[in-house]
């Protein structure tokens, strides 16, 4: 499923996909839904059962109002 088929069929939730494609900058093309939930918990619940290895990313399908700084001290 295409990320935008995705967004159209899940609306303002949380998502857990597998990745299938991904971009040459590892984006995700092309996921297979695993989950889609209103309460991000629920999300982190399912990752933490997950076999290891598995690709996976976390999306959330609805409009983000206002400014986010993520600070990274790698």
């Amino acid at each position: 499923m295409k990320i935008n088929e995705l967004k159209r069929k899940y609306k303002n939730v949380w998502v857990l996909a597998e990745v299938l494609k991904e971009s040459r900058f590892n984006e995700p093309i092309d996921v297979k839904p695993i989950l889609a939930s209103k309460n991000r918990n629920n999300i982190y619940e399912k990752i933490a059962k997950l076999p290891k290895g598995k690709k996976v990313a976390t999306l959330y399908t609805g409009k983000i109002s206002g400014s986010f700084l993520l600070i990274c001290t790698c």
